[in-house]
């Protein structure tokens, strides 16, 4: 058998490998930036090319080879459908992975959130995505395709619903928002004739980004803007009602608890508790008997990954706490 475990989280935004020993002791965590393959001109090819590179300078830093790894758990961004789950497989096989677990990246936060080790988790960060897995190991994934799963939240849909309120506001006779003032200060502008312009040349330019705006839509919430926070009510709603189909489709069974675990930056960096507290309240509310576990994730999501790869190689669930406490944030 193998000495070590590898778990991997691929986001959008970064990467993250955490290698651990077969007792769950903490070996090495290393960083790479986002290595989704949908957002790298080079696709699926940039993807094992920088994917190899990752890999290889961590577990040499550490003087293992792969095939000391006796198992491996990735969360990747980007693995949506079957097809994209083959591809990145088959790449995985190519670099020296033998036996691992290949998920989308949002199933990662159910081992890294819940006791149990099943769940649902709602990301909220650079996308948009639920994960759900039960006793029975079955997954459903919801989201995360955008508008073609009418996918409401990540850190570009909160940007772009900012920029629409404010455009709302100066040219549709839309409701007044602080954000407004808030977009005209970061934009350096005065005048509305200005903003669409500006707007679109600094997001063109590299200086101003709509994925990382966010922060200014919860900046309004927090002075109790009516707009910015009617936005984060339907945001909330949205998840609400996909995780509500996802009890039902996964049929979680009422008299155990149920873990809700909220990952991503939108969920844990937001600096107004509206969003939290209206998804709280509106999935209590329309799912009544169920014991809900509410978790705010406060580890990385790779610690999931090495959780699972530790579960998957010795058939348990004991390693919750000695890995989560060694990658704690």
């Amino acid at each position: 058998m193998g000495e070590y475990v590898i778990g991997m989280d691929i986001g959008g935004t970064n990467s993250r490998l955490a290698i651990f020993d077969t007792d769950a002791n903490f070996i090495d965590l290393g960083y790479w930036s986002g290595l989704n393959h949908e957002g790298m001109k080079g696709s699926y090819t940039q993807l094992e090319d920088e994917l190899e590179q990752f890999v290889s300078q961590v577990i040499s830093k550490n003087g293992i080879t792969m095939k000391q790894v006796a198992y491996s758990a990735l969360g990747v961004a980007g693995v949506d459908r079957k097809e994209q789950h083959r591809i990145v497989g088959e790449i995985l096989k190519r670099l020296g992975f033998e036996k691992f677990t290949l998920t989308n990246d949002a199933y990662l936060g159910i081992p890294a959130g819940s006791r149990t080790g099943t769940g649902i988790c709602a990301i909220n960060g650079t996308g948009c995505t639920l994960a759900g897995l039960n006793k029975k190991g079955e997954m459903l994934q919801i989201g995360g395709l955008g508008t073609l799963t009418s996918d409401k939240g990540g850190g570009r849909y909160l940007g772009e619903r900012m920029a629409i309120a404010v455009h709302n506001e100066l040219f549709r006779r839309g409701e007044p928002t602080i954000m407004t003032k808030l977009l005209f200060e970061k934009l350096g502008i005065t005048s509305k004739y200005e903003y669409v312009e500006k707007l679109c040349e600094k997001i063109y330019e590299g200086s101003f980004s709509i994925y990382t705006s966010g922060p200014m839509l919860f900046n309004a919430a927090k002075q109790k803007d009516n707009v910015a926070c009617n936005i984060l009510r339907e945001i909330a709603a949205s998840y609400a009602d996909g995780i509500s189909c996802m009890i039902e489709e996964l049929k979680f069974p009422k008299d155990e608890e149920l873990y809700i675990v909220l990952a991503g930056s939108v969920f844990v960096k937001g600096e107004d508790p509206i969003l939290v507290d209206s998804l709280k309240e509106k999935l209590s509310g329309d799912n009544p008997g169920y014991n809900l576990k509410f978790n705010l994730l406060n580890v990385p999501n790779v610690a999931g990954a090495v959780i699972w790869a530790l579960n998957s190689l010795k058939g348990n669930n004991g390693y919750y706490d000695k890995v989560c406490g060694q990658l704690k944030k």
